[in-house]
């Protein structure tokens, strides 16, 4: 049933209580009696049947009738305690007196008071030696005997008690037995229950104890942590699971759930036997998942402003399950600052912990080891697939896991639920009806407040936290709301700029932890223009140098290697970033210079020498015993003799092989034209790649391109890849304006808008992704290029390929006479073959 077609007592239970507590009481305002109310009665169940009773007679409340029910009671009783007048306790069906109602009279329907149910038991059992009718024992057979004719006359149980379980366990003494058992049952007549139990059944204390007292368990506990090493904890009788055993069936003590399975009854929702969890307006029973989608037990949120089921009240507000978030706190687990379980506790644990450590056992539906997701009524492991049973959509069809329910009680899929008009309700801010997100607003009204929340301190929100509120404002605002609940850590980051001083800088997010996090708002705050942007790699490469400066036993060497860093190789890239981006080769090879530089510095600390005394044939050795990468210390040691800190050495300068492998013309052009019809290829990869077999563009060099680097005409597009722009044929020139028209719409400021952006805002996609996604379709950046190279180089003047392509003249001229060497090869092969 929808919660359209629900009385009001049903839906609004509090509501209807409150106006009739109100009519009678005029003294008490409405927010006292809704306290007083939800504070008293705690089951939504007795506040729905109040309700339903006070509809029907509101007489209820000033009567004081016996057949009241006990919440009714705690009620009124609770009303008076706050000043009521007019409302009545229930007085007692038997004597009408006041006092608290705790049993029922002889006609099953008046309740009576402590006193009268005292007197009716008294009554009932007479003692089985004289029949009075003072009961305060029982014997072993479960006779009544009143205070004159104690059980086997009055005897203290306690010594042969300790002698029965002394037999169980010989190595403790009868004192300590007697300790531990006025510890766990300190009663004397439940002591002799308990000796009772033991004389009929000696297996309780070794393996039986399901069967025995509420207190066996307890007793064979303690008496382990004593030294008992024969005892028994007993299992569970029904599931045989070693869990504690708190309820009864059948008269054994068994787990929670197997005493659940005597709930269970068929859902009259989704037709499965599970335990009853709830009831319908008509007393149908509900499972524990159909409970939560039944809108009788539904509230209105206070955040979001919907009607769903509530997960927890915070701060008096009621929170549902899409807006409760878990208390932030350090997993236990994994150490991170996460929304865990067990907050409150030693040790909280965070969704992906708490994932880990699930039980395994065998699936009993698909027979794998596998998580434990669900159980089966008789208590037999489920994993996830096997125990999350789906159903049919009711709009697609489809059979999925149900996402939400229509109000007309239909389940659908997530997807269909997104294009359902239920799913989409009017902003409480702005009015808008969309699908609403934090405190039942549209995504831009949320994110705006959702922001404001976080980086203000009582309301307000420094001067120097206004840019970083304004560039996050820019961004997607459902992306943000997305990357806001994604990780709690980056809330706490925003929060920790908001609480600091002095202005917001690339110097104040450099202290703040954890550096990924940090790394991501810095982007965000750069693209939005609250930043000005630097280089990322050349931080990196600063941020990295002093763990490698550490390295370094000579400290004279170490200062000279800092001087080198500092006042040379830094200062270059830094002049080098200023014209353009460093890409990631350069700084490849900035670290591996200073890398070398410090195994150098140490290995001729080992040989007991210094730099500023090393020969060149020590140069020598140390660079034939290792690998081939040890020559990149020459810039080191031509800077260091060049200032004379050093006489003069020298290391083999590698030169660089620009020819590598060619690849056949014919696998080229395969290459071509699969880029050119495979219709499930990206877009960006298509162009990407074509650059590189049609064009010889390396992948640092197009991952550089710009809106800047398009020129858009009428009837033709071209892209300026060296001094004079190349036009783009056909179906270039549509990948070209698709890639153009996409830069244009990103949220980034207009001076940087990359023709393949990265997948951070303001940021391009690096050259060694580029290369594994081309990789992915076969093409091989470094051969298609050279191949592509001694293409054009053999059908073009070296000049024409300069300026059209971007490459050096030197370098095409190199190109040209490989080409021409490459050409003759191929001639003489194919004569070969033509002589065969």
């Amino acid at each position: 049933m929808p919660a359209a077609g629900l009385p009001r007592h049903a839906t609004e239970p509090e509501d209807v209580i409150t106006e009739v507590v109100c009519a009678l009481e005029p003294t008490l305002t409405a927010e006292t009696v809704h306290a007083v109310l939800v504070d008293t009665l705690k089951r939504a169940p007795h506040r729905r049947a109040l309700a339903a009773m006070l509809v029907d007679d509101p007489a209820w409340l000033t009567s004081g009738r016996p057949e009241s029910p006990a919440f009714l009671e705690r009620l009124t009783s609770a009303l008076r305690r706050h000043g009521a007048e007019h409302v009545q306790v229930p007085r007692c069906g038997m004597c009408d007196g006041g006092g608290r109602l705790t049993g029922v009279g002889p006609d099953g329907k008046a309740r009576i008071c402590e006193r009268c149910q005292s007197r009716l038991r008294r009554q009932a059992n007479p003692c089985a030696v004289c029949g009075r009718h003072d009961i305060v024992f029982r014997d072993r057979e479960g006779r009544p005997r009143c205070r004159s004719h104690p059980p086997e006359g009055g005897a203290d149980p306690m010594g042969e008690l300790c002698g029965v379980i002394q037999r169980a366990c010989p190595e403790l003494s009868a004192g300590l037995i007697g300790e531990v058992v006025r510890g766990i049952e300190p009663v004397r007549n439940r002591q002799r229950q308990l000796l009772w139990a033991l004389l009929a059944d000696p297996d309780l204390l070794t393996g039986g104890g399901a069967k025995g007292p509420r207190k066996t368990v307890a007793l064979i506990e303690a008496l382990q942590e004593r030294g008992a090493e024969r005892l028994v904890i007993p299992p569970c009788p029904l599931c045989g699971r070693t869990v504690p055993l708190t309820k009864v069936r059948d008269g054994v003590r068994c787990c929670e759930g197997c005493r659940a399975v005597l709930r269970a009854q068929v859902c009259a929702r989704c037709g499965r036997s599970r335990p009853v969890m709830a009831r319908t307006l008509d007393g149908q029973p509900l499972c524990g998942s159909c409970r939560v989608q039944d809108p009788l037990g539904h509230r209105v949120c206070s955040r979001c402003g919907q009607r769903r089921s509530i997960r927890a009240r915070i701060e008096g507000e009621a929170v549902c399950d899409r807006c409760y978030q878990l208390p932030t706190a350090t997993c236990a687990g994994c150490g991170e600052q996460r929304p865990c379980h067990y907050a409150g506790t030693d040790t909280p644990t965070c969704g992906a912990c708490r994932h880990k450590h699930r039980p395994r056992e065998v699936c009993v539906g698909c027979g794998r080891d596998n998580y434990v997701s669900y159980r089966t009524p008789d208590g037999h492991p489920l994993c996830t697939v096997c125990g999350a049973k789906k159903r049919p959509c009711a709009a697609c069809s489809k059979t999925v896991r149900i996402f939400a329910r229509t109000p007309e009680g239909e389940g659908v899929c997530q997807t269909c639920w997104r294009k359902h008009p239920a799913s989409r309700r009017p902003c409480r801010d702005c009015g808008t009806v969309a699908h609403t997100y934090y405190r039942g607003m549209c995504a831009p009204c949320a994110v705006r407040h959702r922001l404001h929340d976080i980086l203000s301190i009582d309301g307000q929100m420094r001067p120097e936290v206004e840019p970083v509120f304004q560039a996050l404002l820019r961004r997607d605002p459902v992306g943000l709301l997305w990357w806001l609940d994604r990780r709690p850590a980056r809330v706490t980051v925003l929060r920790d700029l908001a609480t600091g001083r002095g202005p917001i800088n690339h110097g104040a997010l450099d202290r703040l932890r954890p550096a990924k996090i940090v790394q991501n708002l810095r982007m965000i705050l750069v693209a939005g223009g609250a930043l000005p942007g630097r280089d990322e790699r050349l931080a990196a490469l600063e941020r990295w140098v002093p763990g490698e400066l550490t390295r370094v036993q000579d400290p004279a060497g170490g200062r000279l290697l800092h001087s080198f860093i500092t006042w040379y190789l830094v200062r270059r890239l830094r002049d080098r970033s200023r014209r353009h981006p460093l890409t990631e080769g350069k700084m490849h090879g900035a670290r591996s210079q200073v890398r070398q530089a410090v195994h150098l510095l140490n290995w001729l600390t080992v040989q007991n020498t210094t730099l500023s005394a090393c020969t060149q044939d020590q140069i020598g050795a140390w660079l034939d015993e290792g690998p081939t990468h040890r020559a990149e210390v020459y810039t080191f040691l031509t800077w260091t003799s060049r200032n004379r800190h050093t006489r003069p050495l020298a290391a083999p300068l590698r030169a660089p092989s620009i020819t590598g492998e060619i690849i056949a013309q014919d696998t080229r052009w395969a290459l071509v034209h699969r880029l050119l019809n495979d219709d499930t290829i990206a877009v960006a990869d298509k162009m990407a790649g074509l650059l590189i077999l049609l064009f010889a563009q390396p992948p640092s060099r197009i991952t550089s391109l710009t809106t800047e680097h398009v020129t858009l005409d009428q009837d033709s597009v071209a892209l300026r890849l060296g001094p004079v722009p190349a036009q783009m044929p056909p179906p270039l020139d549509t990948y070209l304006h698709h890639l153009y028209e996409q830069a244009n719409q990103a949220h980034a400021p207009p001076e940087v808008r990359w023709l393949f952006p990265g997948r951070f805002p303001g940021q391009r996609l690096s050259s060694s992704q580029l290369a594994r996604r081309l990789r992915a379709l076969g093409v091989r950046p470094r051969v298609s290029r050279s191949t592509a190279l001694v293409d054009l180089t053999g059908e073009l003047p070296a000049v024409v390929v300069s300026r059209l392509l971007g490459v050096c003249q030197t370098t095409a001229d190199s190109w040209q006479r490989i080409a021409a060497g490459h050409d003759s090869t191929y001639a003489a092969e194919v004569a070969r073959r033509g002589g065969v």
